[in-house]
């Protein structure tokens, strides 16, 4: 069943590049038409994906949450089944997949370097809250992820506004107001997921380590990328940042994110670093 599912996650790989080659095709070239051709591949891609995820979760009898390889690939589908959600819902943002399909591939290709070895669940991780844990923590990547795709969109779409070219490409995107409003939104919704994740967080490190919060480096950033996306919120609710602004500010804290999810077990000794281990 192991190679099974490697075939599935490589095939699912495969599509989500292929789609982000699509993707990057028709925003390049201004191309409507392939728009939906790239959708329809990320979703096939999806399924495959989601393939591979049950058949390792029947082999290992636990979810993607205790190694590298499973937690990293989890990001991925969430972020591409968010986004595909998202486009079915506000279809003229559907373009935003030259973001999103790309991240979710890349990810996708940092998981294949981890080992794939099935490993036995430890008695720390059979925990209800390590798994909303980790649940919600995708959630609001895969959020925040779309926001960027739309922060990227409305920058492009605003530039386009000033060429006063009203047939372009991108004044058949939403109105600026609309992207607006739906950038406030996913970050919202990604701010509210990352709340429950650290609340989530906390209490199962009460349960492992016998206190709920001890500056752990990987808490540590948790908190500094909430309070990021709070700022971000705050700005616009209360100080009257909107538009580019906000937009530019949505795609820099990615990184932030980012670092937070991926890159705290390369810099700093963890203790998450050795309860989800690689």
């Amino acid at each position: 069943m192991g190679q099974i599912d490697w075939i599935m996650y490589l095939t699912a790989a495969t599509l989500y590049a292929l789609s982000s080659v699509v993707y990057i095709y028709c925003l390049v070239f201004k191309n409507e038409g392939r728009i939906k051709f790239a959708a329809n591949i990320a979703l096939a891609g999806l399924l495959f994906h989601g393939v591979s995820i049950a058949l390792r979760w029947a082999e290992a009898e636990h979810g993607p949450y205790v190694s590298m390889f499973e937690i990293l690939s989890g990001y991925a589908w969430v972020s591409t089944a968010i986004f595909l959600i998202a486009q079915q819902k506000y279809g003229k943002i559907k373009i935003a997949g030259f973001i999103v399909m790309p991240v979710s591939f890349l990810i996708m290709g940092a998981s294949s370097t981890y080992s794939r070895d099935i490993q036995l669940i430890p008695a720390s991780l059979r925990s209800y809250w390590l798994i909303a844990h980790v649940a919600f923590a995708k959630l609001a990547f895969g959020s925040i992820l779309v926001a960027v795709g739309i922060a990227a969109l409305y920058i492009l779409k605003e530039r386009s506004s000033k060429k006063n070219n009203m047939d372009s490409f991108y004044d058949r995107l939403p109105r600026l107001q609309v992207m607006d409003e739906l950038m406030y939104h996913f970050v919202a919704s990604g701010l509210l997921f990352l709340t429950i994740m650290i609340g989530a967080g906390a209490i199962w490190a009460n349960q492992t380590w016998g206190r709920y919060w001890g500056w752990d480096p990987t808490e540590t950033w948790s908190l500094i990328t909430w309070f990021t996306y709070g700022i971000c919120l705050h700005l616009r609710m209360n100080v009257g940042w909107a538009g580019k602004r906000v937009a530019w500010l949505i795609i820099f804290s990615i990184f932030i994110l980012a670092f937070s999810a991926f890159g705290v077990g390369y810099v700093y000794n963890s203790l998450h670093t050795g309860y989800l281990t690689s």
